[in-house]
């Protein structure tokens, strides 16, 4: 009966296995057309966004999906991912009901498909086996018109689906968007360059947006905004009267979209005395805007800007040697870990610049949402804006400083209904019928369309508290090169706002199309393992260094004492220096033992991390297997 029992056991266990196995082929061979997304932030499933974005597509459109999966079989990561993007482009063809068409294509060695990616921009990685792997999307319309992603990046994996979404839209949409800018700044290239002294090529910032949009200048006295501008981007403007406010408070309500950057501090506004080129009057654009602001329920403190520790950048205080290199924390580095990783905006840039930035809150009562895309850290705190006034003191700025230990939010995402900031009508126009023909100094009547006192849609701005970090200087090296500009950028400030643009000319769907959120996620009982694992040998470490130190330094003393002319040390000297000098190789044997600890440690947390990821599953399928016989088997003893 024992032996009995034993075989049904071991029965049951490899048909679980068997079924387990065979579950996972049948899905395969479907095609992965079933599927169970499990996943915490639904990685694997598409989102209404994108499905509105495909429904809602006019005219048809062709995609080729250009996949080496024969050559990416070496590369599980690489191959799981293609895999992962074909399966997606499936689906998108499936809700697009026919409007897009997918080839899937496999672009062997020599083969004519190779020649069609690579002559559609296609960026081929090459393997040490002298092939190439292609992993890359074209998408074209009926006018020919097409959009290219050369290789998908994995690093942008948790925003697969937004760049695919993204480039269906552009080419469905057609023409490079449009950008009315205002701006008070130098950034517009003045003259002809070669031709005299007063030519000024301008900044760097406004020829990388001329290679993605076209762009329309307003000049400080505007008194409309141009016909088929699809976003307006204002960058510390001039001082603007009510008129022109009400026109850009009427085209946000329109639907308009709009990127600003104010400054509470703008240090390159500046107006130099030339008796003291140090002194210079800073020009401040945070209350220009103010009373839109307020309607779309945010606010630039006035008058203030952000000290972070930090994020200080290190600057060159002159002179030479370590003293000459200082963190300055009215200039920040804003670095990965306080940039959203999950708006598409900033999800992949690494360091942002900024210089004298203020601080963007929520106004109580907003009906917006304000989401931060860049924050400060929380050891920060704001200071009056004229310490950052001619040259900085650096040391005793530190003596004063004391952190308020909350973030501040220097850019931030803007959605939401409004109404007017008008809701008396077009100023001008009541003032103009009273006061006809005398002369008040009023503004021009506006006229145009009927006023909305509404946003017609929830509205979608962008809003940064500085402007300086569109300066060369904090973000770009400009080189010439045989007569070419040469850009090296050193910040991802100019890409911030080529994707602000970019993002907000985009649809509504795709708008609020966001990162799906991080792929790996730490198991929290193993991380602490690891970490005092770490902490541990971390502090041995920190013991043997100093000895280390110790030891050297009494080292050094005895050879110091060397007699002059190459005097003999008497026995007991020499005994003692090979001693040290000994014991300096032990420690330092002991150090690299420690480190090499570490490592081997982290690597068996990990080790012991993959297996309990791939035998779990199986192994709970074999349980409950086993728990399954053994109820039935006691079932059937009460039975009998």
């Amino acid at each position: 009966m024992k032996a009995a029992n034993r075989n049904r056991i071991l029965i049951a266990t490899v048909m679980a296995v068997v079924l387990f196995f065979a579950f996972n082929v049948i899905l395969e061979r479907l095609g992965g057309g079933l599927k169970i997304d499990l996943t915490q932030d639904r990685l694997y499933t598409i989102s209404d966004s994108t499905k509105k974005v495909l429904k809602g597509l006019e005219d048809p459109l062709d995609a080729t999906f250009f996949f080496s999966e024969e050559a990416a079989r070496d590369y599980p990561q690489l191959f799981a991912y293609g895999r992962r993007i074909r399966d997606l482009l499936r689906e998108y063809q499936a809700i697009s009901g026919g409007r897009l068409k997918v080839r899937f294509v496999d672009p062997k060695p020599f083969s004519p498909e190779e020649d069609e990616a690579v002559g559609a921009g296609l960026q081929g990685v090459p393997t040490p086996d002298g092939r190439k792997i292609y992993l890359g999307l074209v998408v074209r319309d009926t006018t020919d018109r097409q959009a290219v992603i050369p290789f998908f990046n994995q690093e942008r994996e948790d925003l697969l689906e937004y760049d695919l979404t993204k480039v269906i839209a552009n080419v469905a949409s057609g023409e490079r968007p449009t950008v009315a800018l205002l701006t008070a700044l130098p950034m517009k290239p003045k003259g002809l360059p070669g031709f005299g002294q007063d030519s000024d090529p301008g900044w760097a910032i406004y020829d990388q947006l001329k290679q993605f949009f076209t762009i329309e200048d307003l000049s400080p006295g505007f008194r409309k905004i141009p016909e088929g501008t699809d976003i307006l981007v204002i960058i510390h403007p001039p001082k603007l009267d009510d008129g022109q406010l009400y026109l850009i408070d009427q085209f946000v309500l329109k639907g308009g979209r709009a990127v600003i950057f104010v400054d509470p501090f703008s240090e390159a506004s500046v107006n130099r005395d030339p008796r003291n080129p140090a002194a210079f009057v800073p020009i401040s654009s945070d209350k220009v805007l103010g009373r839109l602001f307020a309607k779309w329920g945010v606010e630039v403190v006035p008058g203030k800007i952000i000290a972070d520790r930090g994020l200080a950048q290190r600057v060159n205080v002159g002179g030479y040697g370590p003293d000459s290199i200082k963190s300055y924390p009215l200039w920040l580095h804003v670095d990965p870990g306080h940039l959203d990783r999950e708006d598409p905006v900033t999800a992949n840039l690494e360091t942002v610049n900024m210089a004298s930035v203020g601080a963007i809150h929520a106004l109580e009562g907003a009906k917006t949402t304000i989401e931060p895309l860049l924050r400060s850290s929380a050891d920060s705190v704001l200071v009056d804006a004229s310490l950052g006034r001619g040259i900085p003191d650096i040391d005793g700025f530190w003596k004063d400083f004391k952190p308020d230990e909350k973030t501040y939010d220097l850019v931030v995402r803007v959605n939401g209904a409004v109404d007017t900031a008008f809701p008396d009508g077009p100023p001008g126009i009541a003032d103009e019928r009273k006061d006809a023909g005398k002369g008040d100094g009023k503004p021009d009547a506006v006229e145009g369309p009927a006023q909305l006192e509404h946003s017609a849609a929830p509205i979608h701005l962008i809003i940064g508290a500085d402007s300086d970090l569109f300066d060369d200087r904090f973000w770009v090296r400009v080189q010439d090169f045989m007569g070419r500009k040469v850009f090296v950028p050193m910040a991802d400030n100019a890409s911030l706002l080529a994707n602000a643009v970019d993002n907000l000319a985009g649809s509504d769907a795709l708008i609020s199309l966001r990162g799906r959120g991080v792929k790996e996620r730490p198991f929290v009982v193993v991380e602490e393992l690891r970490r005092q694992a770490e902490d541990r040998l971390l502090e041995k470490e920190r013991q043997l260094q100093q000895e280390l130190e110790l030891t050297q330094k009494r080292l050094d003393e005895l050879e110091s004492k060397k007699p002059e002319g190459g005097g003999v040390l008497t026995p007991a000297q020499e005994e003692e220096i090979e001693r040290f000098r000994a014991r300096v190789l032990e420690i330092r044997h002991q150090l690299r033992a420690v480190q090499r600890e570490l490592v081997a440690d982290i690597e068996r947390l990990k080790t012991v991390l993959a297996v309990i990821n791939i035998l779990l599953v199986p192994l709970l399928l074999v349980v409950g297997s086993l728990i399954l016989v053994w109820v039935r088997r006691r079932r059937g003893r009460h039975v009998t």
